[in-house]
């Protein structure tokens, strides 16, 4: 049985190098997707995603013997803090580099504040982020509060995304993970807030089934192919 968080997190800080190794792998998905959506379309098109999320694990690595918490809820927002550390880094280097060619400033900021600030109401009524979040979990367990008394669900919907098309993925996390609105998104992705609302729901349906599973075979998807 493969060890949880709380196992690694005691081994890594015993001096166990493949235990810090393995910790990192089981946040890669969550980096990666912290990364992805933190960085804008600008610094996307200069930056190798790869290299950036590479660079944030360097990063854990060389940080990791500051990290005082217990529990897998503190190391994810430690995790969160590097990330967002780096990105604006790199936002307010390549607005240095880029800025006499008139290139505005990359606002990375933006993402950390948790975009609370607009009173958002979308499909389904009430609520955040967090309660649709575990809805959407929950359906692919037999036992959502065990679950979430194990890992952390940000964690699990990254792990979750990770099958599904980049820009659905994109607006799933920012959505439910990050809290922002449809129109928010569509502004961050140069999307009107209807077609934001679309992939959103292509997404949510997407996700659902892979986490549901088809009923007597492989699922598939509405392209043809197979998983």
């Amino acid at each position: 049985m493969a060890e949880g968080p709380i196992e690694l997190l005691a081994r890594a800080r015993a001096g166990e190098a493949d235990a810090l190794g393995e910790l990192c792998a089981l946040y890669r998905n969550y980096l990666r997707m912290v990364v992805r959506t933190g960085l804008g379309p600008r610094l996307r098109e200069r930056l190798e995603l790869s290299d950036v999320v590479q660079e944030a694990l360097v990063e854990v690595v060389r940080q990791f013997p500051q990290f005082t918490g217990q529990n897998e809820a503190a190391l994810v927002g430690w995790l969160r803090r590097l990330v967002g550390q780096k990105l604006a880094d790199l936002g307010r280097y390549h607005s240095r580099t880029k800025r006499a060619g008139g290139v505005a400033a990359v606002p990375l900021d933006a993402l950390w504040d948790g975009g609370r600030g607009e009173g958002k109401a979308e499909p389904g009524g009430g609520g955040g982020g967090g309660g649709r979040l575990l809805d959407v979990l929950a359906l692919s367990q037999t036992s959502p509060s065990e679950v979430v008394s194990r890992r952390e669900l940000i964690v699990l919907l990254a792990d979750a995304l990770g099958a599904l098309p980049e820009g659905e993925a994109d607006v799933l996390w920012l959505y439910h993970a990050e809290n922002l609105s449809f129109e928010t998104i569509g502004e961050r992705m140069g999307l009107s807030r209807k077609s934001v609302r679309g992939v959103w729901a292509r997404g949510l349906k997407r996700l659902k089934r892979s986490l549901e599973g088809p009923p007597g075979g492989s699922l598939r998807y509405e392209d043809g192919s197979t998983a």
